[in-house]
């Protein structure tokens, strides 16, 4: 098998297993960099020139991240896995342990002096909708105006990771907010697009993301937070209003309960516990 047929597979045995078109691109954008790395046939590339690859090459000379250089060691387990079908051993090419990192949240403060600086009333929706209704940042900007269900003040999610649908909470807030965008801007679209550039396509994810960067230096808030941000922070407050786990995970668009309970902990950390020894000798105090 050629490298140009095992790229054209690729895409087959991507389409088959029902990939997101985001997954998609990005896989093969990855397998197209590897088989021009090696120049030969990946059958012929062995063991050893595939951890080279990983640790000396990506991992040393390119610097690249321990989560960046997992995703090109699962390009290359999905390529001989499934596109060649000649498994390799995987405790050869073993995956870096992922280090526990709690996601940052904006505080209210923060999410005050933000939401204000956003001088754009269209982008100011986008990124208060998020917030308010837990989006991803793709899952914003495919919002169609059938989506919007105003009745039952919820909003259906059509694009959302690995394809699932789902409806989540819409704040009276964005709505007023939306349909102020619809007076405004006049969505024009084909599809029924909510949020459209100039040119009257629907808006990019990283044009969302270069005013995100923009606003967000106004702000003077830490270059740490990101567009996700929002969406911790939407999931975090729920979990501390006791709103149930299983209910959050249905609103964020979870596959499993253990993604929702990282926000558990956010949570936890974010109030104040009295110490056991304060409690101890308060007590002390009142005899």
């Amino acid at each position: 098998m050629t490298n140009k047929q095992l790229l054209e597979k690729l895409k087959e045995d991507m389409e088959m297993r029902g990939f997101s078109d985001h997954t998609k691109a990005s896989y093969y954008r990855k397998a197209k960099e590897i088989t021009e790395y090696f120049g030969k046939p990946m059958k012929q590339v062995k063991v050893q020139e595939l951890r080279d690859y990983l640790l000396k090459y990506l991992r040393e000379e390119r610097g690249l991240t321990e989560k960046s250089v997992n995703y090109y060691n699962n390009v290359i387990r999905f390529i001989y896995d499934v596109v060649i079908d000649e498994p390799i051993n995987k405790r050869q090419l073993p995956l870096y342990k992922g280090k526990r990192r709690l996601p940052k949240i904006l505080s209210e403060e923060e999410l005050n002096v933000f939401f204000n600086v956003c001088e754009n009333y269209m982008y100011k929706t986008i990124f208060m909708m998020i917030y308010g209704s837990g989006l991803r940042i793709s899952e914003a900007t495919n919002i169609r105006i059938e989506d919007i269900d105003s009745k039952k003040m919820r909003l259906f999610v059509r694009n959302g990771k690995g394809e699932r649908e789902r409806y989540t909470v819409l704040p009276k807030a964005s709505l007023e907010m939306l349909r102020e965008c619809y007076r405004r801007y006049k969505p024009n679209h084909p599809e029924g697009y909510m949020f459209l550039n100039r040119e009257g396509n629907p808006l990019k994810v990283e044009r969302l993301r270069v005013f995100f960067r923009r606003y967000r230096r106004k702000a003077g808030i830490s270059e740490e937070f990101i567009v996700h941000s929002l969406r911790h922070s939407f999931a975090t407050r729920l979990v501390e209003e006791g709103v149930p786990l299983v209910q959050v995970k249905e609103l964020l668009g979870h596959s499993c309960i253990r993604s929702t309970m990282t926000y558990v902990h956010v949570a936890n950390n974010m109030q104040q516990v009295d110490s056991p020894l304060d409690i101890f000798l308060r007590k002390g105090e009142e005899k």
